[in-house]
């Protein structure tokens, strides 16, 4: 029976509030359930107000699709069980510094395969309903969309950065991470990404830091306390890295540091960090990079200044 045009408009009034939860892109199976029926969106879209995003979904206007709205397509496009998941999940729940435009979409095994433009579908048996949030656009929780990212990298290197900045940027916890990666039997980077968890649960807060702490036990140097916090007359400050017995602490300076501000703030927790006894070895990335051999025996010999003797081999 043909749905009269009160209801149709109803149904209509309904789909827009919707569509201002969902940067204005629904899902045809959504649009029929909000009352609005198939005649009334064809005509949306012969009229030229509404535009198809793809065969299950629907964009309640004519203008360009944003970043966000392309997410929601993606998701609509792959099925009720579809959900954003790696770089996308991250990206979606306000994490900074990832410039991935890819959208990543995890689905279970067997879901019916569709290809969008600018969307990686990841089909896998690690999906699970329970690690999708529903409020919102589908994806799945912080802890899990950083392990996928992780599992999805080019580089160890690249996985290590997605594990960190979730952490650093407090989506998830060390925790969450591992209890996510304990369900991942197989994987190129399961063994490195259980140490880099480890590292992060330690206190590291970013790859640099991972870096150079890794080296540091390499050439068998006394482990060092991470982000150790010490009240200073204006505050807390929190150090990477810091050994009390020997009176030192480590500072590992990425780029940004070099900012006039920044330095500032470098100086007068250096000079804080002075007066409370301890002396700061700050050790700038881009030195790390150039010649890490040369920092690292730098480093040592101010540690035998301080009394400290290598194991015997």
């Amino acid at each position: 029976m043909r749905i009269s045009g009160v209801a149709a408009e109803v149904g209509l009034v309904r789909a827009r509030a919707l569509g201002r939860e969902q940067e204005l892109v629904c899902g045809r199976r959504q649009l029929y359930a909000a009352g609005v029926p198939r005649w009334l969106v064809l005509r949306e879209i012969r009229g030229g107000r509404w535009q198809r995003t793809g065969r299950q979904s629907v964009a309640l206007h004519n203008g360009p699709l944003t970043g966000e709205a392309r997410r929601w397509v993606a998701v609509l496009e792959n099925g009720p069980r579809a959900a954003l998941s790696g770089t996308s999940g991250l990206q979606y729940d306000g994490v900074t510094a990832l410039t991935d435009d890819v959208i990543h979409v995890f689905v279970p095994r067997g879901a019916p395969r569709i290809r969008l433009s600018g969307v990686h579908r990841h089909e896998s048996r690690r999906w699970r309903e329970a690690d999708v949030v529903t409020t919102g656009l589908r994806r799945t929780t912080p802890a899990v969309s950083a392990v996928m990212a992780a599992l999805w990298a080019k580089t160890e290197r690249q996985a290590t950065f997605f594990l960190v900045l979730s952490v650093q940027q407090g989506l998830c916890t060390p925790a969450q991470l591992a209890e996510v990666l304990e369900r991942v039997r197989r994987h190129r980077f399961r063994k490195m990404l259980w140490v880099a968890v480890a590292d992060i649960a330690e206190g590291a807060r970013s790859v640099g830091e991972l870096d150079v702490g890794r080296a540091l036990a390499r050439r068998g140097l006394p482990k060092p306390s991470r982000q150790v916090k010490r009240t200073r007359p204006n505050g807390s400050v929190y150090l990477d890295l810091d050994w009390e017995d020997y009176g030192l602490s480590m500072e590992v300076d990425g780029a940004q540091h070099d900012l006039p501000w920044l330095r500032l703030t470098d100086t007068v927790r250096d000079l804080e960090t002075l007066a409370g006894g301890a002396h700061v070895m700050r050790i700038p990335l881009l030195a790390w990079r150039l010649d890490e051999s040369r920092v690292l025996d730098a480093v040592e010999a101010v540690f035998r200044s301080r009394g400290w003797v290598p194991l015997a081999a």
